[in-house]
């Protein structure tokens, strides 16, 4: 009897070894994945914390409550995916495809979304604070009443949006594009939050940011001018409160 609970005891260890990390027993799916297709997948109230899916189909999978904290979806699809009430602070989706993805109550602040696809998600109310959407795509998306206070949001794009009300205090709304030759400035271009055909009354822009790269790669920023902001972001800014 002892050798065979013993036996069992191995067994078990060795299953476990197989089987890889919590995340990967949770969702029957593994914890590392390149290029893999997920797509229509149930990972409902999965644990994914820390999963590394670089180039993943995760294209109309339910992810509604996962828990997807420190995530790598670097290049993921997750268009039409079901992300309501999931968990995405600290998740990097550097790139992602998020077009028509459900957020609904899904905890998005502190993640990082440059140059990802929001166009036509719905996002209104949401904190987003302490994320990063530099280059991020909003067109035609909803993210009325949406905060992000302090967040980079340099050269996103949120055309033809519903902004109103959506707060952007001491945001980083935008930056000088700066080409250099042997040191040399050859051109430098102020680049804004593209705001064409949005909707923006009551979105509040007070210490909205200019900011820079020095030669450290260290941001430096200085408060935009109001003006400077409406000509740029290629919006008249009526009824908004400018900074």
């Amino acid at each position: 009897m002892t050798a065979l609970i013993r036996n069992l005891g191995v067994a078990c260890a060795v299953l476990a070894l197989l089987i890889g990390s919590p995340a990967a027993r949770a969702a029957g799916v593994p914890s590392h994945c390149t290029g893999c297709n997920l797509s229509h997948m149930n990972l409902h109230g999965a644990d994914l914390h820390a999963v590394d899916y670089v180039g993943t189909n995760l294209e109309n999978s339910d992810l509604s409550s996962a828990n997807l904290r420190d995530a790598r979806l670097t290049g993921a699809n997750l268009r039409d995916a079901d992300l309501r009430n999931a968990d995405l602070r600290g998740a990097k989706l550097i790139g992602a495809n998020l077009r028509g993805a459900r957020l609904d109550g899904a905890k998005l602040n502190g993640a990082e979304f440059t140059g990802s696809n929001f166009e036509g998600v719905d996002l209104h109310g949401q904190n987003l604070t302490g994320a990063n959407f530099i280059g991020a795509n909003f067109d035609g998306g909803n993210v009325s009443n949406a905060v992000f206070d302090g967040d980079n949001i340099i050269g996103a794009d949120m055309r033809d949006a519903r902004v109103d009300g959506a707060s952007f205090r001491n945001a980083q709304v935008c930056t000088h594009n700066t080409d250099d030759y042997d040191g040399v400035v050859v051109q430098r271009e102020l680049v804004c939050i593209e705001l064409a055909g949005a909707s923006v009354r009551g979105a509040n822009f007070t210490g909205a940011q200019l900011c820079d790269h020095n030669h450290d790669r260290q941001w430096t920023c200085m408060k935009v001018d109001a003006a400077v902001l409406r000509d740029r972001s290629h919006n008249s800014l009526d009824g908004a409160i400018l900074p």
